[in-house]
């Protein structure tokens, strides 16, 4: 886990397979929230995590060359679980 995440690892367990449930590819089919952030800002917001804290999220997957929620899950969700070095 990266250090200074706002998340325990049960909650970054919890989100990044909620947002799992969010983010489609496969059969054909693509669908992303986009730069916005819009399922990871709704998923986080919807397990109580404060604004703030929300904010520290979303800018430590876009120091890590992340710049939507689907390329949360492909890229950052291993560094953040720390089964990849940055």
């Amino acid at each position: 886990m990266m250090e200074g995440f706002p998340l325990s690892q049960l909650q970054l367990h919890v989100f990044l397979y909620a947002l799992e449930g969010k983010c489609k590819f496969g059969g054909g089919k693509w669908e992303c929230g986009g730069p916005k952030f819009p399922y990871a800002r709704k998923i986080l917001e919807s397990m109580g995590i404060s604004y703030t804290d929300q904010e520290k999220v979303l800018e430590i997957c876009k120091e890590n060359g992340r710049c939507c929620d689907c390329e949360i899950l492909m890229n950052s969700a291993r560094i953040l679980l720390g089964e990849e070095s940055t």
